[in-house]
């Protein structure tokens, strides 16, 4: 095991000096502000999707509109899903709000459970290269009410409330949302609550911020884990909340984050049976993060994370997270714009697993860029993965990390309304992780499963305000070819994928109606081809809104996980007032 004295004390400096920070000196917002070179967004590997654009019933939802990504919903409305980005597992993604990762260590499945509502999303930004998703949240406004109610098939009810407000001289948003519905098809009824709260004071010389953030959600889980089992349900909270503080010089910018995140599972194989199988599952994850930012772009990140699980299949354990990482951000040399980041993050059982990105964008005339992202990160094994036991999954304690290699070159044009891009990529991943097994009957066993290789294309094109009545219009494409090297039989995850994915949208006005149109085709590997057409038609009345949404308005029936069957046809109308 690697001697990680030095690395340590580089926290530890770190940390020890939180105490010590004034926020005496002040300078303008604009002075310590670095502007992007050109295009910023574009140059990297991400794509920013707003919720506003899309058919989307929760925000989580705004990922399946890139090609990018597989988005694996087990239910609508934010109930269950997972992502897959460019063939990826769903263990695989990075999943981050304002940049503090929240990924599950007890399982990917509850990753992309934000504990937001609807209300609170900005907007979310992809990067595909480093497989990481962020969602940005809005900052509260000293004023501001929202008000929306909707009402759909299968018994569907929605309530959101939002409220801004000065709280003092922090700015602070309150928000409440309820949905419930007796779902689709048996068995995937569900009723969730999200409330938040946030506040924000940020001025020359300081920035401090707290978010609370929680979700509960109670939901049938027909065949979510199991065909064998259609009636299983799920009993779902989590809380996340952060407090972040730092001051603002002349020379840095010192930004500090404490959080805490807990989430607790009941999981029930027969819900007209609890008896017959149920398991308890808490997690913790809670540490200190903090970001030393120079004026010129360099910068410095350390990290002290502790994971905790308790539960009555998996047992109890915890696990040390220390990460140290540096780099700098938004340089330019005459045309040539690029970040990079290095560091290490330091598990006692993995060691030391580094973690490199580079991304870098030439730009040349015409408006034409030359892209170029490089990444290399590991991922180690869930809780779930190294413990769990039953008669059909059983994990394994010996695990290895898995170790993932990504390159990706890329040409875009862009103009003022319109943007284009295209890009070849290729992934190199080692000890991969998978559920596999060689028959049939046995159960599944969490392995390291061997190399794979990964390599594909992207095309897309967006345009804005094109005339006066085409709002909005763009179309994306991923075609995707992974290199099958399985020493097992049956894979559960790594070879269940998209091979080709399309994705169109359109907004446009007809008369005083706004009309929003987005197109889902997906091609899976090993499962039946499918297209969804989602729809929304709204009009503004004064400060009210009126809306119709439609999901899956032509019944396409799919699956977007073996054995489990996709959302039917499924409208609801909104009614939301706002100031």
């Amino acid at each position: 095991m690697p001697n990680t004295f030095c690395f340590r004390i580089l926290i530890f400096i770190f940390l020890s000096c939180l105490p010590l920070v004034s926020f005496s000196e002040t300078i303008s917002l604009e002075k310590i502000t670095v502007e992007p070179a050109f295009f910023l967004d574009s140059y990297q590997d991400s794509e920013y999707l707003n919720p506003q654009d899309f058919v989307i019933y929760s925000p989580e939802d705004i990922m399946g509109f890139s090609s990018d990504v597989d988005l694996i919903q087990r239910a609508p409305f934010g109930v269950q899903q997972d992502i897959s980005i460019r063939a990826s597992s769903f263990e695989d993604v990075s999943i981050n709000i304002d940049g503090l990762e929240v990924n599950d260590p007890q399982t990917g499945h509850y990753s992309l459970e934000i504990p937001l509502t609807s209300a609170d999303i900005e907007k979310a930004q992809i990067s595909a290269n480093s497989q990481a998703v962020n969602f940005q949240v809005k900052k509260p406004r000293d004023k501001g009410f929202l008000l929306k109610a909707s009402f759909g098939q299968h018994a569907l009810w929605e309530n959101l409330l939002s409220l801004q407000f000065p709280l003092g001289v922090f700015n602070t948003r309150f928000s409440l949302e309820h949905k419930i519905s007796s779902g689709s098809r048996q068995d995937t009824d569900f009723e969730i609550y999200n409330i938040s709260f946030h506040s924000l004071l940020e001025d020359e010389a300081k920035k401090i911020e707290f978010l609370f953030g929680s979700t509960k959600k109670d939901f049938g889980a027909d065949s979510f884990y199991s065909a064998a089992y259609p009636q299983e349900a799920e009993h779902i909270t989590q809380q996340l909340l952060w407090l972040k503080a730092g001051p603002r010089t002349q020379r840095y910018n010192w930004e500090n984050t404490l959080y805490y995140r807990r989430h607790t599972d009941k999981y029930v194989l027969d819900r007209h049976q609890e008896s017959f199988y149920t398991n308890y599952h808490t997690t913790y994850v809670y540490g200190i993060k903090t970001q030393f930012n120079l004026i010129n772009g360099n910068f410095a990140e350390a990290l002290l994370e502790e994971e905790k699980i308790t539960s009555t299949n998996l047992g109890s354990h915890n696990r040390l997270r220390e990460g140290f990482f540096f780099g700098f951000k938004e340089k330019r040399i005459k045309d040539l714009v690029f970040d990079f980041t290095a560091g290490l993050d330091y598990y006692k059982k993995w060691n030391a697993l580094e973690k490199i990105h580079l991304s870098a964008g030439y730009i040349f005339k015409n408006n034409f860029k030359l892209l170029l992202s490089l990444d290399r990160f590991h991922r180690v094994p869930s809780f779930t993965e190294l413990y769990y036991s039953s008669p059909a999954n059983i994990g394994d304690p010996q695990l290895k990390s898995q170790r993932t290699d990504n390159i990706e070159l890329g040409l875009e044009y862009s103009l003022s309304w319109a943007k284009a891009r295209a890009a070849v990529f290729k992934r190199w991943q080692k000890d991969t992780i998978d559920w596999v097994k060689n028959y049939s009957s046995s159960p599944w066993e969490a392995r390291n499963a061997g190399n794979i290789s990964v390599e594909g294309v992207d095309f897309s094109g967006n345009f804005l305000e094109i005339n006066k009545f085409i709002k909005r219009a763009g179309v994306s494409y991923t075609y995707l070819n992974l290199k099958e090297k399985n020493p097992y039989n049956f894979s559960k995850y790594v070879f269940d994928y998209n091979r080709h994915k399309i994705v169109a949208g359109l907004g446009f006005e007809a008369g005083s109606f706004l009309i929003d149109t987005d197109i889902n085709s997906n091609f899976p590997r090993a499962r039946k081809n499918y297209t969804t057409v989602d729809i929304r038609i709204q009009r503004q009345l004064g400060r009210f809104n009126v809306s119709l949404e439609g999901l899956n308005i032509f019944n396409a029936s799919y699956e977007e996980a073996q054995d489990i069957e996709g959302s039917g046809r499924w409208y609801k109308i909104n009614l939301a007032y706002a100031f």
